[in-house]
């Protein structure tokens, strides 16, 4: 049997070279890419080609083509951006890759929990008790539950205010939601699971910042115990 490989093409080479050089920091937030004719002479590429392959990473949101003046790193943020140049995509979770979640997980979500615990709403905390709601109607599969689990973070980082912090945990969406999914397979009990977040909500109702932190580094670790285990299981 054989395998067809994808072909890249000269403009998608174009891309993936300038994505690294800009991932390395050769080019940093708002500075000036090599004139267009700097670019033809290194890529040896047509002026359609390379016009092209702009024109992707423009579309992405990591550079900003102004017109008679050249090509910028976007100061922008975006979740193409981060996607493509930012956050490399690393495979679905696996033994290798689950810490460097959890990491990433911890890192964000604890700030963010302490950011709303500070700022938070009479408001705010509805919404939090409402996707905390058990409904055994709505939750039957693991990706329903993992759907309701990732609302709730993902309305943490929408009222915690900060534009960088939401771009970043929207890039990572199919990461996270992937771990959720898992880990929804792993437990036995959704409501329990779904309770587990609790905590967390009563130290943000208590405005306690250091509490909230703490409590949202734990969380994802803890999920990640559970998938550990699932995956370690004699069905496996």
């Amino acid at each position: 049997m054989t395998i067809p490989l994808k072909k890249i093409t000269a403009s998608e080479a174009v891309v993936e070279h300038l994505k690294t050089r800009i991932r390395s920091c050769e080019f940093g937030p708002g500075e000036k890419l090599p004139s267009e004719q700097a670019l033809l002479k290194e890529y040896d590429v047509s002026r359609l080609t390379l016009r092209e392959a702009l024109a992707k990473l423009a579309a992405w949101g990591v550079i900003r083509v102004r017109h008679g003046k050249g090509a910028y790193v976007s100061e922008s943020i975006s979740v193409p951006a981060l996607d493509n140049v930012l956050i490399p995509m690393f495979p679905q979770i696996n033994a290798d890759r689950m810490s460097d979640l959890v990491e990433a997980r911890n890192t964000i979500e604890s700030e963010i929990a302490a950011k709303v615990a500070e700022n938070r709403t009479s408001n705010d905390i509805r919404k939090l008790q409402d996707l905390l709601e058990f409904n055994a109607r709505e939750i039957t599969s693991a990706e329903a539950f993992a759907d309701r689990d990732y609302a709730f973070h993902l309305t943490l980082v929408r009222m915690a205010g900060n534009d960088f912090f939401l771009s970043m945990y929207q890039a990572l969406n199919m990461q996270i939601r992937s771990f959720l999914v898992q880990y929804a397979k792993s437990v036995m009990d959704w409501e329990e699971a779904l309770d587990r977040h609790t905590p967390i909500l009563e130290a943000i109702i208590g405005k306690d910042r250091e509490k909230a932190r703490f409590l949202a580094r734990e969380h994802a670790r803890i999920c990640a115990s559970y998938i550990r285990t699932y995956k370690e299981g004699p069905d496996l």
